[in-house]
């Protein structure tokens, strides 16, 4: 899908390196005996050689392979080579990312989906909707979390998902977890956790941008 706005305002912050060619990370993921599957030949196009910070002094650098010869040097992963991960019962092959330390669980789906920090999301685009979302709303003034409960059955907050249901955004929303934005108030819902977070904008700090 295409990105929103606010998806591509968001990326426009990040650096970006020369990434390794889309046909060298091709034939790299063919010699692994591996399959090249298209949406990770596409995100390799799209977003290879990105750097996001994770982190405090912490970042991944987007892609599936890197060079040798890259700055800064490859440390979590092995240089001009990509990491696969076989296939279960559950699951289907998955890559790696480039350059991230293995705690953030960086991997992209042949099917699409991928996961990282905050869980596992339909697809990559998600993820960058998700990020420009966030930035978007903490663009508006000082936030606050002022509701953060696991009882999201509890009649008065059913009240709030309702209240919020018009404001769904849809691009950065799926099943497992849904986005609910309005001029001051974000409201994140995950219904497999019962779990809800209200962000607030502080009403002192002037109208919302």
């Amino acid at each position: 899908m295409a990105l929103s706005q606010r998806a591509k305002d968001w990326l426009a912050t990040l650096s970006r390196e020369t990434p390794m060619p889309t046909a060298e990370v091709e034939r790299r993921i063919i010699d692994a005996g591996g399959t090249p599957h298209a949406v990770w030949l596409a995100f390799q196009d799209e977003y290879g050689g990105y750097f996001e910070e994770v982190g405090p002094g912490d970042f991944a650098i987007w892609g599936l392979a890197r060079a040798a010869t890259a700055e800064p040097p490859p440390s979590w992963r092995e240089p001009n080579q990509v990491t696969l991960v076989a296939a279960t019962k559950w699951l289907p092959e998955a890559i790696v990312c480039a350059e991230v330390h293995p705690v953030h669980d960086y991997h992209l789906y042949a099917d699409g989906r991928f996961a990282g920090i905050g869980g596992t999301v339909d697809s990559f685009a998600m993820k960058l909707e998700r990020e420009g979302l966030m930035r978007e709303f903490y663009g508006r003034g000082k936030v606050e979390r002022t509701l953060i409960t696991r009882e999201s059955g509890k009649p008065e907050h059913q009240q709030l998902l309702a209240a919020m249901q018009y404001a769904l955004v849809p691009e950065a929303s799926n099943a497992r977890r849904q986005f609910f934005l309005e001029p001051r108030r974000l409201l994140d819902h995950c219904p497999h956790l019962t779990q809800l977070v209200l962000y607030e904008v502080d009403p002192t700090a002037g109208p919302p941008v």
